[in-house]
């Protein structure tokens, strides 16, 4: 698995390791069941501290998106997230809230916001109705 880290983004890298495992599985390149890299793995190739990965990997286990079996590894989580239907919105909602706020700040019309988050989003699903 390809990652791409950049340490001058204003995100912190272990935010990075987790949007880039998000997407990773949101385009269908990682589905249920799939190993992830170990810490030690991921911060040999990455060359940054494997508690920062560690830190990634329990955010996304706590929003229930993998699973760390003891022995065997950490694997993208079977389908559906053990997260309820609230928290998943409030996931959801906070990242949609900060691309609206930068939509907003840059006068960009609200049908070209539409625009885009439709295409974005039949992107996405196009991806993942190919692979299954």
């Amino acid at each position: 698995m390809y990652f791409a880290i950049n340490p001058a983004s204003e995100s912190p890298i272990y935010q990075q390791i987790v949007d880039h495992i998000k997407r990773e599985i949101a385009l269908g390149r990682l589905s249920c069941t799939d190993k992830i890299p170990t810490v030690r793995e991921l911060a040999a190739h990455l060359l940054i501290n494997p508690n920062t990965i560690a830190k990634a990997y329990r955010i996304l286990e706590q929003q229930g998106i993998v699973v760390t079996r003891v022995g065997a590894g950490t694997f993208v989580s079977e389908a559906g997230s053990s997260l309820s239907q609230d928290a998943r919105k409030t996931l959801v909602c906070g990242k949609l809230e900060s691309a609206v706020v930068e939509a907003v700040t840059l006068q960009i019309p609200k049908p070209t916001v539409c625009e885009w988050f439709e295409a974005l989003l039949n992107q996405f699903l196009f991806r993942n109705s190919e692979r299954n």
